[in-house]
């Protein structure tokens, strides 16, 4: 397995999330290829079906944590705020991907105008 990463980047989100990343056993979901846009962190792990099967993806507001069977865990801390509620998990054999929704700013009520320094 190699890491795939198609520009510098894609790359550098990979190297973030792989840093920030603890796993049990050490070789379990590594995670292979991570994207990040406006609205989405999207990460690729690769979880072989033979020897995990069915994985269960969990999320906080800051990290995700993919669980295989016999306590196999990986815990990356995401460099965004997430929307824990609405992680998309798929798979394509042996790949798993989580796409994650970060969370939104708070928007300023419609009453409210905007405010400009006085000099």
């Amino acid at each position: 397995m190699g890491i795939y990463a198609p520009s510098k980047e894609t790359f550098r989100s990979l190297l973030q999330v792989s840093r920030c990343s603890i796993a049990n056993p050490l070789w379990f979901a590594s995670p292979v290829d991570a994207r990040e846009d406006d609205d989405f962190v999207t990460i690729v792990f690769h979880v072989p079906v033979k020897s995990h099967g069915r994985v269960r993806v969990q999320a906080s507001d800051q990290s995700v944590t993919v669980l295989g069977r016999s306590r196999a865990m990986r815990l990356c801390a995401l460099p965004n705020e997430i929307d824990k509620n609405a992680i998309e998990v798929s798979r394509a054999e042996d790949l798993l991907n989580v796409r994650i929704p970060k969370k939104r700013a708070a928007m300023f009520s419609k009453g409210m105008s905007s405010v400009t320094p006085s000099t």
